[in-house]
């Protein structure tokens, strides 16, 4: 799988990276997870389609 993100949202990850702000890292990883979750969600197929 693939996850593409904007250039804010990788300029967020490596500030909150770098500045070692474990709070603000690990908020944006929940949200790369929903995003993640979200991907996969929109890719499957109910069995009553078609």
């Amino acid at each position: 799988m693939v996850l593409n993100l904007t250039e804010q949202e990788f300029m967020a990850m490596k500030s909150a990276v770098l500045d070692e702000d474990g709070a603000e890292a690990l908020r944006i990883l929940r949200q790369l997870i929903k995003q993640i979750e979200q991907q996969k969600n929109a890719g499957l197929k109910s069995h009553l389609d078609g």
